[in-house]
């Protein structure tokens, strides 16, 4: 979906419009949080983030454009991921703490803990009572206690 005039998005809305165009953008966590920029959608449409500094873009959030009737929504990227688990919520616990301590970003679910790909780190992780295995999720990292989100 091609238009000449150049798409500017200026803001979240709540709820979804009942009539309207929508755009997909895919991105990444790191890239859910860069709210100013050019961005090319999933049908290669160039855009502009001008949006407000607040906070950062979440799965399903829709964003009105300088354009009527015609929206922008974001979708989390699948990312390559590492499932962290342990029979043990101590050492779960444990892990929690050391990843922290190295500012490595975490995912908290209730049995387990996901972190971004990085041989590293998971170099670091052997020396944990822990099972870890690669997937491809979507990720959404707990907010630092200093975020400004």
């Amino acid at each position: 979906m091609r238009t000449n005039k150049q798409i500017v998005v200026t803001d979240w809305i709540k709820g979804k419009p009942t009539v309207g165009s929508f755009l997909k953008l895919t991105l990444t966590s790191d890239e859910r949080r860069i709210l100013r920029g050019k961005r090319f959608t999933d049908c290669d449409q160039e855009i502009i983030l001008q949006l407000p500094r607040k906070g950062k873009l979440n799965d399903g959030d829709i964003l009105s454009t300088n354009k009527s009737n015609f929206y922008v929504l974001i979708i989390a990227k699948t990312e390559n991921l590492i499932e962290i688990s342990s029979k043990s919520k101590i050492e779960l616990i444990k892990t929690a703490y050391h990843l922290g301590n190295r500012h490595v970003e975490v995912q908290i679910e209730k049995d387990f803990l996901l972190t971004k790909s990085d041989y590293v780190i998971e170099n670091m992780l052997k020396n944990f009572n822990i099972d870890i295995v690669n997937t491809q999720k979507k990720f959404f990292p707990e907010k630092g206690a200093h975020s400004h989100e």
